[in-house]
C-alpha cells in the first residue's frame, strides 16, 4: 500500500536499513489454533515508491496490550546497545546484537491417555516474550502426580543451584594472596582506584564511544540516538584498523569523512597503539598479580608480551601517572613472581 509522508520522515525511513516494527489492527482476526487474534506486529520497510513492505515474520497477538509489549520488545532486540564487558583480565567495548526477553516455566501436566488413565508429565519450557515462541527445554513422563511434583522440585532446586553457583562465581577474588614483602590490595583500591583505572585503559582505545559514555554518567537524561552510538563504535573500530567495506553504511558525507580520517589515524598511529596496549595490560592484569610487581618487572612482562623495549621509568608513568594505580611491593629486594 503507497502511503504519503512528509519528505524528512520519508528519508529517515529509506536510511533506515531494518525494517522497523509496527502495530497494526486486523481488517479480520485471524482464527489459530482455536484463538482469535485481531492485533499483529509487522516488519515494515518502505521501498523506493513509497510502499510499506513486510519484510520477514510478524506477530499475532490476542488484546492491544500483548501487542504494545510485544512490539517494544521486538524494537529493543532489533536494537544493538554498545556497552562496556569487563571481568578480571579483560575489557572491552562491543554491541549487544538480538537481544532476547525469556521467561523459563517449568510445570507439572496431565492428561487422560487412550487406555482412559490419567497420563502426568513434568515439562520445562523457554519461552520468548516478545514472540510468544516456546522451545522446550526438558520433558520427563511420571508413573503418577506425586512422582511429577517430586520431579520437579529436583528440577527447581537444580535450577537454583546453577544460580547460586554462577554468582557465587562472580564473586570469588581472581587476585593471589601476596607475596613475601608485598601488602594485599585494599576495598579503595579494588572498588575505586582499579575501576577508575580500567576506564582510563578502555577510554584510550575506545575515545568515541567513552565519549558516549561520559555523556550519560554525567546526565542520565540526556538525548543520544542509536545512531550516535553506532557511529561513534564504528568511528573507534576503523582507528583500530576495522575496515568497513563489508557493512551497510548510510550515505552521510559527514560520517564518510570522520571515517576517512579515522582510518588515516590508525595508518600512523604506531607508537601511540602499543601505548595504548600496555596502559590496558596493567590496568586489566592488575588484580591478577601485577600489583605486586615491581616497575622493572612490569616492563619485562609488558616486553614479553608486546614484543617491545619498556623501561620502568615509562612503565612508572603509564601505572602511576595515567592510571593511578599504586604498587604493593614494600621496599627492598621484589618478591618472585612467575
Amino acid at each position: 500500500m503507497a502511503i504519503d509522508l512528509p519528505d524528512a520522515v520519508k528519508e529517515e525511513l529509506l536510511n533506515e536499513t531494518s525494517p522497523r516494527w509496527t502495530l497494526v489492527t486486523l481488517p479480520q482476526p485471524v482464527q489459530q489454533a482455536g484463538s482469535e487474534f485481531p492485533f499483529a506486529v509487522l516488519p515494515l520497510k518502505l521501498t523506493a515508491n513509497s510502499v510499506l513492505k513486510q519484510i520477514g515474520k510478524g506477530v499475532l497477538c490476542e488484546t492491544e496490550a500483548e501487542a504494545k509489549e510485544s512490539m517494544e520488545l521486538l524494537i529493543q532486540r532489533d536494537k544493538k546497545p554498545i556497552v562496556v564487558v569487563q571481568s578480571a583480565g579483560f575489557g572491552i567495548v562491543g554491541e549487544i546484537k538480538n537481544f532476547r526477553s525469556l521467561t523459563t516455566e517449568l510445570s507439572v501436566r496431565s492428561r487422560i491417555g487412550e487406555d482412559g488413565n490419567r497420563q502426568w508429565w513434568v515439562l520445562e519450557r523457554e519461552i520468548d516474550k516478545a514472540t510468544g515462541e516456546v522451545t522446550v527445554l526438558r520433558r520427563q513422563d511420571a508413573a503418577n502426580k506425586k512422582e511429577a511434583n517430586r520431579i520437579a522440585d529436583i528440577w527447581h532446586q537444580e535450577t537454583e543451584q546453577k544460580k547460586k553457583n554462577y554468582f557465587d562465581s562472580i564473586a570469588t577474588s581472581h587476585t593471589p594472596p601476596p607475596p613475601a614483602r608485598c601488602k594485599p590490595l585494599t576495598q579503595i583500591d579494588l572498588k575505586d582506584d582499579l575501576p577508575a583505572a580500567k576506564w582510563t585503559a578502555l577510554k584510550r582505545q575506545w575515545p568515541h564511544s567513552f565519549e558516549i559514555f561520559e555523556k550519560r554518567k554525567a546526565d542520565a537524561d540526556s538525548e543520544i540516538s542509536d545512531q550516535e552510538c553506532q557511529d561513534a563504535y564504528l568511528l573507534d573500530l576503523v582507528e583500530q584498523g576495522y575496515n568497513p567495506k563489508s557493512q551497510t553504511i548510510r550515505g552521510d558525507l559527514k560520517l564518510a569523512e570522520a571515517l576517512t580520517k579515522a582510518a588515516k589515524k590508525y595508518a600512523k598511529n604506531g607508537k601511540k597503539k602499543i601505548t595504548d596496549l600496555a596502559i590496558y595490560m596493567i590496568a586489566f592484569h592488575w588484580e591478577l598479580g601485577w600489583c605486586y610487581l615491581s616497575d622493572a618487572e612490569l616492563a619485562a612482562k609488558l616486553e614479553e608480551k608486546l614484543t617491545t623495549k619498556f623501561t620502568a621509568a615509562q612503565v612508572k608513568k603509564y601505572r602511576l601517572r595515567e592510571l593511578g594505580l599504586v604498587a604493593k611491593h614494600l621496599p627492598g629486594p621484589s618478591p618472585n613472581f612467575p
